[in-house]
């Protein structure tokens, strides 16, 4: 299994000097295994991604959403097999959320938020829902989800392949004192996996009921599940390169086989 991030900022994309190094896209990844790929989360790195698939005239597309705030779907107007013809794309909800994937999307591709809409879009799309408890096989990854704490909904994603899985867990809020049971079972013996990273446990405390979690409750959950490699993935936007740096340099010190992750990273697992 191949892992491409091409978003792994949250909230807001950024760009200034000092979001060089690990990048300013919202979040976007793309799980590979053999010829089969899905793409987890519609942040601006999707439009990079877009850019690659029309070069290598991909047909078929599968985008699977942990939810639907503005970070997670602002690539989606600038993604360029959706302007082909020729081309199939499949858009995936899980679970229960405030609204469906459809209604939100109509909503953000309209005046006076958009110029344009859905209807302009030229490829076949197809919204597809799978509701709590029930996985998707999306060529040869098997998807599945797990509904977590977020304001208006959110579900973390697993991707299994040939004996390697993949854990995308972002936009989450914990309870301090109380892990998060459901997850790390979710989570356990994990090759990989993303969590949300967004705070620090310093700066936590006034940041409640935001839906967002801290780099040191992630270790927590990834020790408890015993995940042979973590991610730090949805940075705070002005978190600064060295901020990161030394956000993983302290990871690593607890954690040796945590990263931090960053815009356009190749993983194998």
């Amino acid at each position: 299994m191949e892992l491409i991030f091409w978003g792994t900022r949250g909230s807001l994309p950024m760009n200034t000097p000092a979001h060089r190094i690990f990048g300013g896209n919202t979040s976007c990844v793309s799980v590979h295994a053999g010829e089969h790929s899905v793409i987890f989360d519609a942040g601006s790195g999707l439009i990079h991604l877009g850019s690659k698939m029309a070069e290598q005239e991909v047909r078929e597309v599968d985008i699977c959403f942990s939810h639907f705030h503005s970070d997670h779907i602002c690539g989606v107007p600038f993604f360029k097999p959706f302007f082909d013809p020729d081309c199939t794309v499949r858009l995936h909800s899980f679970g229960v959320a405030e609204a469906t994937l459809y209604d939100a999307l109509t909503s953000y591709l309209s005046r006076p938020i958009f110029p344009i809409s859905i209807d302009d879009f030229q490829a076949k799309i197809e919204f597809i829902h799978h509701p709590d408890g029930a996985g998707a096989q999306l060529g040869g990854l098997q998807i599945s989800a797990l509904e977590i704490p977020h304001p208006g909904g959110a579900h973390a994603l697993k991707a299994q392949a040939d004996g390697k899985t993949f854990v995308y867990a972002t936009d989450t809020e914990h309870t301090i004192g109380e892990a998060n049971q459901s997850l790390i079972a979710f989570m356990r013996d994990a090759d990989m996996t993303v969590y949300d990273c967004t705070f620090d446990d310093s700066e936590f405390e006034h940041r409640q009921g935001w839906g967002h979690s801290t780099w040191q409750e992630g270790l927590r959950l990834a020790q408890a599940a015993q995940v042979k490699k973590f991610g730090i993935f949805h940075h705070e936007p002005e978190r600064s390169d060295e901020a990161l740096m030394e956000i993983e340099k302290q990871a690593q010190h607890q954690l040796p086989q945590s990263l931090v992750t960053r815009d356009f990273m190749h993983l194998k697992i």
